[in-house]
């Protein structure tokens, strides 16, 4: 293993950013055996303190030490070259540092400062992962703005200069093919945007009285005129966004069949251009 390039050192486990005791005797040149023998003194001196916690002056103390060893260092195992099952340590980045304290020179330094930049370029790694698992974003995910927007493509995840993802490219075809960068957090899925609003949507239908604002005689459709929706309920979005979320309703909700539909309305006997879904014979019953 190259002393100044430790990528292969680090790891991230059960979203956590490890090394291991066979990793740290490779990178400082030292047998196992010595580092495995470190670290059990480590953990030996903590348990004794932690025995003798009755006659210790400094209590908090003893509990942080015995605390420390039992995260940051996990017993673990490996099979060696010939087939041998053999004990090993994982470490986190702490226990790390407290092991290889004591490890002075000037090629130790240098291998310090090289694990210490591994530990943060795989940092870097798993909040990047953690950002793209929490947003849902891909390249190729079908995105909007999150204050609405026609369907947009991501093209590219970007990066910062220290690395980390916080800008996407997208793309649009409206007459032609366009493109420009946003922030990762200026967009949200397609499909995770789209529940949101419906959620939100037919929860607020439903508070205020679906029976006031469907101007369908069909028993199993509702006929919403989306101007009256939004003046009677506060907080939805205009009627012209609306419509771009409202035509991918679909089960669990009243499933979508055309909007600028006109209607002789059931409520107060006048035509008005309606939006039009139709309901599942489950959300029938669940209404009756």
């Amino acid at each position: 293993m190259n002393a100044l390039d430790l990528s292969q050192a680090v790891f991230i486990q059960d979203q956590q950013i490890k090394t291991d005791s066979l990793k740290v005797a490779d990178a400082f040149g030292k047998n196992h055996r010595d580092v495995l023998r470190k670290i059990e003194k480590l953990k030996c001196d903590s348990n004794t303190t932690e025995r003798n916690i009755a006659l210790s002056e400094d209590n908090a103390l003893t509990f942080e030490l015995v605390e420390f060893t039992q995260h940051n260092f996990v017993t673990s195992e490996y099979i060696d070259s010939t087939g041998r099952l053999l004990p090993k340590y994982e470490m986190t980045k702490d226990g790390w540092m407290f092991l290889v304290m004591g490890f002075t020179g000037e090629k130790a330094a240098q291998i310090k400062i090289a694990f210490i930049n591994a530990f943060n370029a795989m940092a870097t790694l798993l909040q990047n992962q953690q950002l793209i698992e929490q947003q849902g974003i891909q390249v190729g995910t079908k995105v909007r703005l999150n204050s609405g927007s026609p369907e947009l493509t991501v093209n590219q995840l970007m990066t910062n200069a220290e690395g980390i993802l916080d800008q996407v490219e997208v793309t649009w075809f409206s007459n032609r093919l366009h493109k420009t960068t946003l922030s990762i957090h200026a967009v949200v899925p397609v499909v995770a945007r789209n529940n949101a609003v419906l959620q939100h949507f037919w929860e607020a239908i439903h508070k205020y009285g679906l029976h006031l604002l469907n101007h369908s005689h069909k028993p199993d459709h509702i006929a919403l005129n989306l101007p009256q929706v939004c003046t009677a309920i506060h907080g939805l979005p205009d009627s012209k966004a609306l419509i771009q979320e409202l035509v991918a309703s679909t089960y669990p909700y009243p499933h979508y069949i055309q909007h600028g539909h006109a209607v002789r309305s059931v409520i107060d006997d006048k035509t008005h251009r309606c939006i039009v879904f139709k309901q599942t014979a489950v959300q029938l019953g669940g209404a009756a």
